[in-house]
């Protein structure tokens, strides 16, 4: 098993098990921890907060450590990686948008606050986008878990009034970035505003046809595109960007 370290950054736990495949996956071959996060909806909490948390699990580690972080906390984790890029070694983000404020909760919470529609039909119609091919058993999952999601994790735009988040700028350390090819909330366009960011050696690539939670769908290939991308990073030179990662700069998986 490789000695790298895969750090699962999980702010919304209530979604975890559409994600669990593909952490499992990457288990044959990695250590991965899951680092949950959860705390009082009457609590005051914002991303420093979560930084020094993560920060002391991370500094903490003995073996070299990999970001990885879907939506909001993959936005959480890259500005972690962007604020600390000693203290890791690359970061994995899925579904994230440079536009920090672009998330799945956003586009609910200006849905809700426009259509004359109730919570569980608006719930119901944004589960058909953000997962795709779902029988009407997945689908009533999906509503429950993204109702619990809302009530209970970490949220953009919640009852914490004061929570900001800075958009994405260039990070130091090597950054692999996966998108769906029909993701709504991350449109088609966000590989124009990431290549601001990206440096030579870093990694954009896109799941076709997969949505918001392509995790969930394409938890095989999402796992290979991790685990192909962590390997190429030299563990004895943990900021140095691999100049083999270049010939992945821009491909596409098929589904």
């Amino acid at each position: 098993m490789n000695t790298s370290q895969i750090l699962w950054i999980d702010l919304q736990p209530s979604l975890y098990c559409l994600f669990k495949r593909t952490a499992q996956t990457l288990g044959q071959n990695f250590e991965v921890k899951r680092w949950s996060f959860e705390h009082d909806l009457d609590e005051s909490c914002d991303v420093e907060v979560v930084h020094s948390l993560m920060r002391h699990t991370i500094e903490n580690s003995s073996n070299p450590v990999h970001l990885v972080g879907h939506g909001v906390s993959g936005t959480i984790a890259y500005l972690y990686a962007q604020k600390y890029p000693n203290h890791i070694s690359s970061v994995s983000v899925l579904s994230v948008d440079t536009c920090s404020t672009n998330q799945w909760t956003s586009h609910y919470q200006s849905m809700r606050s426009q259509l004359p529609c109730s919570r569980f039909h608006i719930l119901s119609h944004l589960s058909r986008l953000l997962v795709a091919s779902q029988t009407e058993q997945v689908g009533q999952i999906m509503i429950k878990l993204l109702a619990k999601c809302l009530d209970n994790d970490f949220v953009y735009g919640s009852i914490v009034k004061s929570q900001t988040i800075t958009n994405i700028k260039k990070a130091e350390v090597p950054v692999l970035v996966i998108n769906g090819e029909k993701d709504f909330v991350v449109d088609e366009q966000s590989h124009d505003r990431w290549k601001n960011y990206l440096k030579s050696g870093d990694c954009y690539q896109k799941v076709a046809d997969g949505r918001h939670f392509f995790p969930f769908t394409q938890w095989s290939q999402t796992a290979k595109m991790i685990e192909s991308f962590v390997n190429m990073i030299p563990e004895q030179h943990q900021n140095q960007i691999p100049n083999s990662c270049k010939n992945l700069s821009i491909s596409k998986t098929n589904s």
